[in-house]
């Protein structure tokens, strides 16, 4: 893999106007050009009939959008974990190239054949469907009413009487005060205990109506009589037969919309995405230029794929264009960027997005995130139990679904390194599951001897030897990215950066660290010239800082040595997991003396789980931290705008 993006040439191509709807059909089925706007230039115009197109295409989308996002949930196919897993294979429909009036023609005629059913079957869902819920609404108001053995429609307001019906805490005080106003009380009670409520009704005469209105107000929550005839108990009865016609009438017409589903929703699909790629194309011809007879078609390819367009353009022209290539460094605009990636670095390509792509004359940190990312993750979550576990989980993903899913595919590629570099630090570190092996099986994990070092070593109790491990891992992290950043900017010509941003840093580590070394931390006794070396060293690296950092020079330096300090956390984060899986082992082995060693075995599932699941969240958050801030600081900007080419994105078609 380059560790620039791929090269890439700016192309002009004149082309005649017989030859241009072949070409644009021909570079959008090969995916070769990323199409650049001309811009104003002289005696260039542009095809001011296209936006007209377009808009007919997007109507035509949106009507074809709707019926999709009917039929949608009635379409026969997996979902969930099971889609996830295992998707289907999509049968494309095989289509021949239409000219764009033929494709509108086609696209009437089947909305003909089914647009007005399918809205009409959907208006008519929505209005049982609120119907239902009107009904329910009633019934719900009823059932409290039950008790009322009359027709409501003996209750309407006259010139006599007003009813009113309510639920109430306060009993005796209501009956009371109904009483007082010479109304006619009844009720029933509702719940039990502390709970408990009383439905009422009463009668006035209507020259009571403020006093009972106020009455109402103050000791009531009103409940609405509807005004339909019947009793109560026989109006809910028969709303509920009309609720169950209701609802076998959705049951056919959801049915109905099954059928149409499985039957023509490839086809509405497949006929949305051919308008969609015709939009594409249209899209692409507004920033073509235009004389009478002569379209301008300006982008960049791919240095390695010029002479592929160029005999494409040969073959469909019959050699009638004209043609110019530039470099990137013969053109002011930025060009955009094409990472090519292989089986490994691909996976990981989504978390370098995440923060943003390369900019054209950037180095590329793909290859740089994909070693460093697990390994800094293994280091955080440091335990072999939940290494292997990782480990294996992922290579029975990657081999028994990865053919079927390409996302899982990748993840486990992500899991399968991640998985490794957790092992190995696990093991280092002498964690297996927390201490679950000397705890409850009397054993310890297998030792070796490399070096006269012998691993594993405990890492709660000699934490120290892995700050160490983690402060210089992070010194060759942050000096990886300086020295990426001096190259850059020898690439680029900006000799300045060079010397003063970043290879000042090498020269305070190298001499300022050897003085450190001698005068604080004691472990070294300097000869008096290399002393005297280290001295001008450090002055020059100063001086040259203070040249780039325009007297923030203590900021600079606090900010690099913070910088550093941060891979503490691999430290920190790596005893957090030791910490709570041995908290919960003791917490199992507690539980497992006291009750029964089920019990034990229970606990130390669940809580492995659930500190495997959270502390490898924090390590991946953690690590992506350090290559993000820390690393990407000494030499990455990002911000680079994806190379993009015209491309028919064809999932349900296939072009014959």
């Amino acid at each position: 893999m380059s560790l620039f993006p791929e090269k890439i040439n700016k192309v002009s191509v004149l082309i005649h106007s017989s030859d241009l709807e072949r070409v644009i059909d021909t570079i959008s089925e090969r995916g070769i050009i990323h199409i650049t706007d001309i811009g104003s230039k002289e005696n260039i115009s542009k095809d001011p009939e296209i936006d007209s197109v377009i808009s007919k295409i997007i109507s035509y989308e949106n009507r074809l959008k709707k019926i999709v996002s009917i039929l949608r949930p009635y379409r026969k196919r997996p979902s969930g974990i099971r889609a996830i897993i295992s998707p289907p294979e999509i049968e494309k429909i095989r289509v021949k190239k239409k000219s764009i009036d033929e494709l509108l023609d086609e696209t009437e005629k089947n909305l003909a054949n089914f647009e007005q059913k399918i809205l009409e079957i959907d208006s008519k869902l929505k209005s049982l469907d609120e119907s239902i819920k009107a009904k329910d609404s009633l019934i719900s108001k009823l059932s409290n009413l039950q008790f009322l053995d009359f027709d409501l429609s003996y209750v309407k307001e006259s010139e006599h009487i007003i009813l009113r019906a309510g639920i109430s805490k306060d009993l005796d005080l209501l009956r009371k005060k109904v009483e007082e106003l010479g109304g006619i009380f009844d009720y029933r009670s509702l719940g039990r205990g502390k709970d408990r409520r009383w439905v009422v009704v009463a009668v006035f005469h209507q020259t009571k109506r403020e006093e009972a209105d106020k009455l109402w107000q103050r000791y009531v929550e009103e409940i609405e009589i509807p005004d339909i005839p019947g009793k109560p108990s026989e109006i809910i009865k028969r709303l509920k037969r009309e609720i169950k016609g209701a609802e076998k009438e959705i049951a056919e017409l959801k049915n109905e919309l099954r059928k149409i589903a499985n039957k023509d929703m490839i086809k509405i699909l497949a006929n949305l995405e051919e308008l969609t790629i015709e939009k594409v194309k249209l899209e692409a011809k507004k920033n073509f230029g235009k004389t009478e007879r002569v379209y301008l078609i300006e982008g960049w390819v791919l240095k390695e794929r010029v002479k592929e367009f160029l005999n494409l353009l040969e073959r469909i022209t019959d050699k009638r264009f004209a043609y110019t290539i530039s470099n990137p460094s013969g053109n002011p605009e930025e060009p955009p960027t094409y990472i090519k990636t292989g089986k490994i670095t691909k996976p990981f390509k989504p978390l370098l997005t995440l923060f943003g792509l390369p900019k054209y004359r950037e180095i590329n940190p793909l290859i740089f995130i994909t070693l460093w990312f697990p390994l800094m993750f293994g280091f955080m979550l440091g335990d072999a139990g939940y290494g292997l576990v990782i480990l294996f989980g992922s290579l029975i993903a990657f081999l028994k679904l990865g053919k079927r899913s390409r996302m899982i595919r990748e993840w486990s590629i992500i899991g399968i390194f991640l998985g490794i570099w957790t092992t190995i630090f696990g093991y280092m570190s002498n964690s297996f599951f927390g201490d679950l092996l000397p705890r409850f099986f009397g054993t310890d994990l297998p030792r070796i001897n490399i070096f006269g070092v012998k691993i594993p070593i405990d890492g709660l109790r000699n934490p120290l030897i892995f700050l160490e491990i983690a402060l210089i891992l992070g010194l060759i992290h942050l000096n990886i990215g300086l020295i990426l950043g001096i190259y850059q900017d020898l690439k680029n010509n900006k000799i300045k950066d060079l010397i003063c941003g970043k290879f000042s840093f090498i020269l305070l580590q190298i001499f300022g660290g050897a003085l450190i070394g001698e005068y604080l931390l004691k472990i070294w006794e300097l000869s008096s010239t290399f002393k005297t070396v280290s001295y001008i060293g450090v002055l020059i690296g100063i001086a040259l800082l203070a040249l780039e950092a325009k007297g923030m020079v203590f900021l600079e330096l606090m900010g690099f040595v913070g910088d550093w300090l941060s891979y503490a956390r691999l430290l920190a984060l790596g005893l957090a997991t030791a910490g709570m899986a041995l908290a919960f082992n003791i917490v199992a082995q507690l539980f497992g003396d006291m009750i029964h060693v089920t019990v034990s075995i229970f606990i130390l599932l669940i809580a492995h789980l659930a500190t495997m699941g959270l502390n490898s969240l924090g390590a991946a958050v953690h690590s992506l931290r350090l290559q993000y801030v820390e690393f990407f600081n000494r030499f990455y900007e990002g911000g680079g705008k994806e190379f993009a080419p015209l491309k028919a994105k064809r999932k349900y078609t296939e072009l014959i």
